[in-house]
Formats: structure tokens, C-alpha cells, sequence
């Protein structure tokens, strides 16, 4: 009798626990995803919100979340439009770091759709010099706040995110990127694109190196825009949403 109470307890508990798990997933699909920030301590990007829902929801469902980004833009030639295009297609978002010298009376029509089309805008700097190994601060000012001022000239706002080149920064140039009222954001996914130059290289290292809140780097690129639709699909099969980053500033307003 004792055996018999205990299986069918076991049983009911089996079924209550089943129902409460697909409870929470179906939970997740009807709530918005999460706001993200930067991680001032490592450099990576975090949810803001604390253990809830959304994120047990997203345990169960094994959804996953990488931020996007694109250096050394505007390309020109119709690359910026295809990567776009594709980043439609998948419903994605993405932030692009642009260096002003690349922008001309040609291309600077692309600033225009990538904020219509929703993404953010970052400063790459002014002409893409390895600030790490800059002392002049006129320099470094023109290099850093100089592109800010441009870009706000071309989309009436100061970007909010900076980008050192080469990813070489220094407390110097994260100063001044402060100082610009910008925070300064690395990587920790690489898609080897700045070296690679065939998609299935790219797609291979990309999703060799993406994992949960994974801020991915790329560059507006032919051979990185060829492999962009493939490595969006098997990411999006591998449970990824693609976010962007809370923009907290005064001249900025936030992005959820």
C-alpha cells in the first residue's frame, strides 16, 4: 500500500513538474527580451535584470542572446546595403562602428538607414590610427571627439559607444573616450574577418567563437556580408536572438 501511495506521488509530482516547465516556456515567447548593459568591470555585455522568469524561461528553452557588430564602415560599393538587407531578413539588430574618414558625399546616405532601419551607431574614430600608441592628447581628441562631432553633425546625436581601432586602447584613450561621453566597448567573440577573406572562413570561426552574451565582431566586408545570412541562420538554429546594448546617455535614448 506504502509502494503504491509512493508511485503514484512520484507520478503526480512528474506531472505537475512537466506542466510547470512548459509553463515557463510558453511564458518566455510572450514576453519581451531583456534589457542588456555594459559591463563596466570586463568589458562584456550582461542582462540588467536580476534571476527572473525571462531568464529561468530562457534556461529551458536554451535561448541565447550575442550583440552584433560591424567595424570600419561605411564600405560603400552596396556592401553596407546588403548587410543590412540580411539583418532584416533575420529580424536582427546590430551596431556599427564607423570611422569618419571612410565617410564621403557618396556613402554618407548610409548613416541615414542604418538608424532608420534601427541599429546603433559607434565611433570607430576619425582615421583609424592604433590610439594605444598615441601620447598627443590634441590628437587623440581630434581621433575620439572629433568623430563624435562628425557623426552628430550627420544624425543630429553623439554616438554613445566607442570603439578603439585594433581594439588598442589605453587608460588614456579610455579616458578621453569618457571624457566624450562615450563608454568603451571590445569584444569577445572574432570572426577573424579582419584577416580571413572567404566566407566559409568567416562562418566557421564565428560560430566557433559565439557563445551566450557574446559581443561578435565583424567588419563591413564582401567577403563577411557573403557569409552573413548562413552564420545568422545557424545561429538563430543554435537558440540566438541578437540584442543591443542599453544606451544610458543624455543625448541618447535607451534601446530595449
Amino acid at each position: 500500500m506504502l509502494l503504491y501511495v509512493y508511485r503514484r506521488y512520484i507520478a503526480t509530482f512528474g506531472i505537475l513538474l512537466t506542466f510547470f516547465l512548459y509553463a515557463m516556456l510558453l511564458t518566455g515567447r510572450g514576453m519581451t527580451q531583456p534589457r542588456f548593459v555594459l559591463d563596466q568591470a570586463d568589458g562584456n555585455v550582461k542582462q540588467a535584470s536580476g534571476l527572473s522568469l525571462r531568464k529561468v524561461s530562457d534556461f529551458l528553452a536554451g535561448r541565447k542572446y550575442a550583440v552584433l557588430t560591424f567595424d570600419d564602415g561605411p564600405y560603400g560599393y552596396g556592401v553596407d546595403e546588403q548587410i543590412m538587407a540580411t539583418l532584416r531578413k533575420h529580424h536582427a539588430r546590430a551596431m556599427f562602428f564607423l570611422v569618419c574618414s571612410h565617410i564621403n558625399d557618396a556613402n554618407q546616405d548610409v548613416l541615414g538607414k542604418l538608424e532608420g532601419a534601427g541599429h546603433l551607431i559607434g565611433n570607430h574614430s576619425y582615421d583609424h590610427l592604433k590610439l594605444d600608441t598615441v601620447s598627443s592628447k590634441p590628437v587623440l581628441e581630434h581621433q575620439i571627439d572629433g568623430c563624435s562631432q562628425r557623426l552628430a553633425e550627420l544624425t543630429g546625436r553623439r554616438p554613445y559607444y566607442f570603439r578603439p581601432p585594433y581594439g588598442a586602447t589605453s587608460p588614456l584613450v579610455a579616458q578621453m573616450a569618457q571624457s566624450a561621453g562615450m563608454k568603451q566597448m571590445l569584444w569577445n567573440a572574432n570572426s577573424e574577418d579582419s584577416w580571413m577573406t572567404q566566407p566559409e572562413q568567416i562562418l566557421h570561426w564565428s560560430l566557433e567563437q559565439t557563445e551566450d552574451q557574446s559581443i561578435l565582431l565583424l567588419h563591413e566586408k564582401p567577403a563577411t556580408a557573403a557569409a552573413l545570412d548562413e552564420l545568422l541562420t545557424q545561429l538563430e538554429q543554435r537558440g540566438f536572438q541578437f540584442v543591443l546594448p542599453d544606451q544610458l546617455s543624455g543625448n541618447n535614448s535607451a534601446i530595449n
